[in-house]
């Protein structure tokens, strides 16, 4: 499975495991990302590949048609 590239330009959020603290960046910037400091409590991380394709596979559900009609 791979990363969908239709995802490069959204906002994803990741939640720091230590803190919770929000990281919000662009998909393409969780893509090439591998290690990065969480601003909220300085933890080093480390984003690998199965985590990453988990990152894209929740963003695109939390937008799906389905998902986002049943919210109404």
């Amino acid at each position: 499975m791979s990363i969908p590239q239709s995802l490069n330009d959204a906002d994803l959020r990741f939640e720091c495991p230590r803190c919770q603290h929000p990281i919000v960046r662009k998909g393409s910037w969780f893509k090439s990302v591998a290690t990065f400091k969480c601003a909220g409590c300085q933890t080093a991380l480390r984003l690998g590949y199965p985590a990453k394709l988990r990152l894209f596979e929740k963003h695109k559900q939390s937008t799906s048609p389905d998902r986002i009609s049943q919210a109404r």
